[in-house]
């Protein structure tokens, strides 16, 4: 076989396991969040529930929280401010988190109020946690 040849092949096999990789990925993100939103919603403190955790694409798991006694507008810079510190530790150091990291996972933490109104998304990419 030509160079070329070989070439295509390699290129060919990779990208196969590569989206391999990227479906089984995808299958276990959303195994893991079946399971988790079987238990939810659940309160996590005495201001926050968990309401649940989606899969989209591209490999990315969204957490979804109501912050349940927040009615009124919230000042999301001190919002961000308050929350990405520790968000982004926990990412970091997390047993529970390691195969996200791995697997180059976007998260995103959706907030919205008791009325249901979004409050902040928070979205970590890998570039934040690596």
């Amino acid at each position: 076989m030509s160079f070329k040849v070989n070439l295509v092949l390699i290129v060919a096999f990779a990208l196969f396991v590569s989206c391999s990789d990227e479906a089984a990925n995808m299958k276990e993100l959303s195994r893991v969040a079946a399971e988790i939103n079987e238990k939810c919603p659940q309160i996590l403190d005495s201001e926050t529930r968990i309401d649940g955790i989606e899969v989209k694409d591209p490999n990315t798991l969204v957490y979804k929280y109501t912050l349940v006694h927040v009615t009124e507008k919230v000042d999301t810079v001190q919002f961000y401010r308050a929350l990405w510190p520790g968000i982004i530790s926990n990412i970091k150091v997390s047993a529970e988190m390691k195969k996200l990291r791995e697997h180059n996972t976007i998260i995103e933490y959706f907030y919205q109020d008791k009325n249901n109104k979004p409050i902040y998304t928070f979205k970590i990419t890998p570039a934040d946690y690596k």
